[in-house]
């Protein structure tokens, strides 16, 4: 796939910062496809909640929902990292300062 055809762009400022964002209809979409089928786990704890509360087994079921949003996150983090164009912020500006020297700016 070429970059231009993918549906995320992640803009590289390092190793472990980075944005990734939806590009055109096709990123949207898959977006929100993506939010909208998390949905159902957070709809399914807070009525499991509502039914637990005051229990002790409530904070297992919180536990529970928290892993599946950490698992949800980087699972999603990762897809869309498998299908962005790569933007290294930090090459960019140093051609862009070295650039404005050859210039004498």
């Amino acid at each position: 796939m070429r970059d231009e055809d993918k549906p995320f762009v992640m803009y590289r400022r390092g190793p472990w910062n980075f944005t990734i964002t939806p590009r055109g209809t096709k990123g949207w979409t898959q977006f929100g496809v993506w939010m909208a089928l998390f949905a159902v786990p957070t709809i399914a704890f807070a009525v499991f909640a509502e039914r637990l509360e005051g229990r002790p087994e409530f904070w297992g079921a919180l536990a529970l929902y928290l892993v599946t949003v950490l698992v949800w996150s980087l699972a999603s983090i990762r897809w869309m990292k498998a299908r962005a164009e790569v933007i290294d912020v930090d090459k960019l500006l140093r051609q862009k300062r070295e650039q404005d020297r050859k210039n004498g700016r």
